[in-house]
């Protein structure tokens, strides 16, 4: 498995398999909410390990997304047609503060899938993988560099602000 900075049309397949599975287990369920939030979830933990450019996290989440674009082969074999890459971005802007709180999310996001039963676990963990094929593609990453990076670096200047205050 190698690392990757992109995805291609065969992961984004997976992709939209994964999310399709989990909106169907959503529907049949009952429309419970607890369902839909196990994958959200999973997709901001994604996100997180994705948006942290150049560090530990970041290598793990490359590693994802070249282990993705490494099995996703079987939809173009499946199909008959070729495969690309979809058109690459990458977040950026995430400070020192912000990488504190993607460190704390990575962290609880590990807690809470080791914790987790069965079913729970497989819905975070496609969440998980999701979010962090989807935020090297450019809309997506774009949506993460807009929302999530700023949400980040807020929350964790005020963390930072708070405890100077406090010793």
């Amino acid at each position: 498995m190698t690392p990757a900075a992109y995805i291609n049309i065969g992961t984004l397949t997976l992709i939209v398999a994964m999310i399709a599975l989990h909106v169907r287990t959503f529907i049949k369920g009952g429309k419970d909410p607890k369902i839909l939030l196990s994958g959200l979830g999973g997709v901001i933990v994604g996100s997180s390990l994705a948006m942290c450019v150049g560090g530990a996290l970041s290598s793990i989440a490359m590693y994802i997304a070249g282990g993705g674009n490494g099995i996703s082969g079987i939809a173009p074999w499946a199909t008959g047609t070729g495969d690309r890459a979809i058109a690459a971005g990458s977040a950026s802007g995430l400070s020192m503060e912000g990488g504190i709180i993607a460190a704390v999310v990575a962290v609880l996001g590990w807690v809470t899938i080791r914790d987790a039963d069965k079913t729970k676990r497989l819905r975070l963990i496609g969440g998980l993988f999701c979010g962090v094929c989807l935020t090297y593609t450019a809309g997506y990453g774009g949506l993460v560099d807009d929302s999530l990076i700023p949400f980040y670096n807020g929350l964790g200047a005020q963390l930072i602000a708070a405890v100077e205050r406090l010793f």
